[in-house]
């Protein structure tokens, strides 16, 4: 299991049974692959769905069915289909439980910025800034360090934002960091990696937890 991986597993072992969830572009859309057997998670998209699974053209026999990153679907037992319009309204109205986001970078604060890096064009927003303030909770997924070793854990973002005082938690390939009170709080952490060394990891002001809670390293493929 690569980073990536387990960042989206130990998200969907942390969802809740009965949820609405959305899951954005990258390691996000991973969890989807995780979430236990037993739980019904509704997954909504953008588009106008709640309620899908993984397909094939194969399988399906629709090419139509398509997610928001163009992958094929398929309906499941309790799902629908309504316009974007609809969509909005339920994210707007505060209907989904959480949304799982990536980001380029994430502050104390509770900021987080997601669209555009400085100097590369954009084609805009987009749903992310519904979300970012329509969504019960936010969550992050993301690596902790650009592809240079910048950490994206930062003390104030300089990047252009998505939504402020919105993140409440941040999940990256050494484990789980709470933002409360303007600092991160380290609350869980892969065995693989030292808390110790974590903090190093993170630009911006961080505590360990009291009660530290350790993630031993699986391997699902």
């Amino acid at each position: 299991m690569n980073d990536r991986e387990r960042i989206a597993w130990k998200i969907a072992q942390d969802l809740t049974d009965g949820e609405f969830v959305s899951f954005g572009h990258g390691i996000p859309y991973l969890v989807g692959k995780y979430i236990p057997r037993e739980y019904q998670i509704y997954i909504q998209i953008e588009s106008g769905v709640v309620c899908f699974g993984e397909g094939t053209p194969a399988d399906l026999g629709d090419y139509e069915m398509r997610d928001s990153v163009n992958h094929f679907v398929k309906d499941n037992v309790g799902g629908s289909f309504f316009d974007c319009m609809l969509s909005f309204q339920m994210i707007r109205g505060k209907h989904l439980d959480k949304s799982v986001m990536g980001a380029f970078q994430v502050d104390c604060q509770g900021n987080f910025a997601n669209w555009r890096l400085p100097g590369c064009p954009a084609n805009g927003i987009g749903g992310a800034m519904d979300l970012a303030i329509g969504a019960k909770e936010i969550i992050i997924a993301m690596e902790s360090a650009l592809k240079d070793g910048t950490s994206k854990l930062v003390e104030l973002c300089d990047y252009p934002i998505t939504g402020r005082n919105v993140v409440s938690k941040v999940y990256t390939e050494f484990g789980v960091l709470q933002i409360k009170d303007g600092k991160f709080i380290l609350i869980e952490h892969f065995s693989d990696y030292p808390a110790e060394q974590i903090i190093d990891m993170i630009n911006g002001p961080c505590e360990i937890a009291p009660g530290l809670k350790r993630i031993d390293c699986i391997d699902i493929n």
